[in-house]
């Protein structure tokens, strides 16, 4: 293949896959992996042509290389000259090579063809390296570029809809409240043995619960592993930054002066949409990339990107006493691809600026507005319920183009991306700061709670903890009755007698109550950094985790609407006659009889079918 035909194939494949991945149906990394590709095949073609140049083409080759294959053998073997390159095909063929020279002409020829080999290896590292820079500086800054074209004209638009009062209405506030559950007491190994021999009721229920499934972040279009690094060195001026504590660590964000010499007056439409444009208009890329590289190391959840964008914006604008910093978070929250509002709450008394936020779930004891049919909540602002009825949200009710994602309140404990802060409860460690960001989170629905893993170190102290200490147990039980062996359904009873006397001596509703988190599901961490915090919903969840993970015994939550208990799977004919389990209802489940850790009050309405969640 000739210089001009590789030439004319490598131009032709990029005016041909350039356009195409351009459509919208891509995103901006998608695009520079396509083009990447293209660039490699037309360089291996480019390559093989360098090849086929140096060593001869099809029939002619072996004629013009001075090689020769002999075939009983099978081997390729060298005439008295060999071309410099020939390395190459022999160890890609795999080949034998045979030399018919002499030991000298041989070590000659062994020493030209590893001179051959790395000459060409050589070559291919300098095309390889050559390729990638001209990948970066042109195919990656015309993405983009096309990108800001693009994101340039949505701000223009939605700076103009904003100075339209015409584009803003008002819409009432709603609140939802977690459900209240109904006290009880789980079997302990307090528990009296059981005077009815009769065996409980099978509890029929509605459906098995699923677990959430997890939410996938925004990713700014123009945003790649160590961003943030890269627009910090490519900032002229870097005398400019603000620090903070977030969750106890210190966090430094760098940025162009001029970002924040603007104000927002009274907060008017026309005021707004000048705030907009002027930040549009400005090098807030390289904050974005800093902010999202954040989020990224310290492995945050999009709720706690949003509680870091707002806290440097408070910073920055010195929280601004007329929503400088929540017009700027709203802002950042929209480049980065999060639906996210700026609206005014107007009380009896006065207008306030707030932040309006779409959450993927359900959240409790936190104001909304339906724009549509999606609650947008006002975060980080407290109403009474008297206050609610009388006030109203101004807003508008157009997103930003490209700010089409909800946030998401879910976390994954045992991924905390922070240094851990140990605490200590009960002789039990856990996390506080992992505790401290847990309670900074709005209360969601009990869904997303169910099947969170715990966090690296509760793992390691129940395992650490309560193994040994019921193992132990079980060990001195045997030796003060030689004379009978436990059996494993026994074995299996005083662990699960033990663990929920554990579980009901440590967390009590009364903790729960006076932490005020009673409108709140809570993880196991904020549980003991509460000192004991849980009603029996979190008693019971925690029961059944511990239970199935730490040791491995199958067990299933029954949930009312009013209340919950868990349920665990026994060999109860095994069990003595005095077993509490032996008259405890029960449910079944993929053939097994799961029995209920307890009775149910009889204040809870058991008409209603209850739903069963499986780990």
């Amino acid at each position: 293949m000739e210089y001009s035909g590789i030439v004319f194939l490598f131009v032709h494949l990029f005016f041909l896959v350039r356009p195409f991945v351009s459509i919208k149906g891509y995103d901006n990394i998608e695009r520079q992996e396509i083009m990447k590709k293209t660039l490699w095949i037309t360089a291996l073609l480019f390559t093989s042509g360098l090849i086929s140049q140096g060593m001869g083409r099809e029939d002619g080759f072996l004629q013009e290389s001075n090689l020769a294959i002999i075939p009983q053998t099978g081997t390729v073997a060298l005439r008295d000259t060999l071309a410099a390159d020939s390395i190459a095909l022999a160890d890609s063929s795999g080949m034998e090579l045979k030399v018919e020279a002499g030991d000298d002409k041989g070590e000659f020829i062994k020493e030209e063809f590893q001179q051959a080999g790395q000459a060409l290896k050589e070559s291919f590292q300098g095309l390889k390296e050559g390729l990638g820079s001209w990948f970066n500086e042109n195919i990656k800054v015309n993405a983009t570029g096309d990108y800001a074209d693009i994101q340039r004209q949505n701000n223009q638009l939605f700076a103009d809809m904003l100075r339209n009062p015409s584009s803003w209405g008002a819409y009432t506030l709603q609140m939802n409240q977690r459900p209240e559950y109904e006290e009880g007491r789980f079997f302990t190994n307090r528990t009296k043995p059981s005077s009815d021999t009769a065996r409980g009721k099978a509890i029929r229920y509605l459906s098995v619960i699923k677990p959430y499934g997890k939410i996938q972040s925004p990713v700014p279009e123009t945003y790649y592993s160590g961003a943030g690094t890269d627009a910090v060195s490519q900032m002229i001026s870097k005398q400019q930054f603000s620090e903070i504590k977030f969750f106890g660590q210190t966090l430094k964000l760098v940025y162009e002066p001029s970002i924040k010499a603007i104000g927002l007056g009274k907060s008017k439409e026309k005021q707004i949409a000048k705030f907009w444009q002027y930040l549009a208009d400005e090098n807030h890329a390289a904050v974005i990339a800093q902010l999202y590289q954040y989020k990224e190391e310290l492995k945050l959840n999009d709720y706690q990107y949003y509680q870091l964008v707002r806290a440097f914006a408070d910073v920055m604008f010195a929280k601004g006493k007329h929503g400088e910093s929540l017009a700027f978070t709203v802002f950042i929250l929209n480049q980065t691809g999060y639906d996210a509002r700026l609206g005014k709450l107007q009380t009896e008394k006065k207008l306030t600026p707030v932040i309006l936020l779409p959450v993927w779930e359900e959240v409790y004891g936190m104001p909304y507005i339906l724009i549509g049919d999606n609650p947008y909540y006002l975060v980080d602002v407290q109403l009474r319920t008297k206050d609610m009825k009388e006030s109203v949200v101004q807003t508008y009710s157009k997103a930003f183009a490209s700010a089409t994602h909800p946030l998401s309140i879910q976390i994954d404990p045992a991924g905390f991306g922070m240094d851990p802060l140990y605490g200590m409860f009960e002789g039990y460690v856990y996390n506080e700061r992992l505790a401290e960001m847990e309670f900074s989170l709005p209360a969601g629905p009990m869904g997303i709670y169910l099947d969170e893993p715990f966090s690296n170190l509760m793992e390691k102290t129940f395992s650490y903890r309560l193994k040994p200490a019921f193992d132990s147990m079980i060990q001195r039980k045997q030796e003060s009755d030689l004379r009978q062996e436990i059996s494993n359904a026994e074995k299996q009873q005083m662990r699960v007698l033990q663990l929920s006397s554990f579980i009901e001596q440590s967390l009590s509703y009364q903790s729960k109550r006076s932490s005020r988190l009673t409108g709140h599901y809570l993880y196991p961490d904020l549980m003991f950094w509460k000192k004991g915090a849980g009603d029996i919903w979190d008693r019971s969840v925690l029961f059944c985790q511990i239970a199935n993970r730490i040791f491995d015994i199958p067990t299933v939550l029954l949930l009312y609407p009013d209340y919950a208990i868990p349920a665990v799977c026994l060999a109860v004919e095994d069990l003595p006659a005095t077993s509490p389990f032996r008259a405890a209802d029960y449910v079944e489940y993929n053939g097994k009889a799961y029995f209920l850790l307890g009775r149910i009050p009889k204040s809870v309405d058991t008409s209603v079918f209850p739903q069963v969640f499986v780990w």
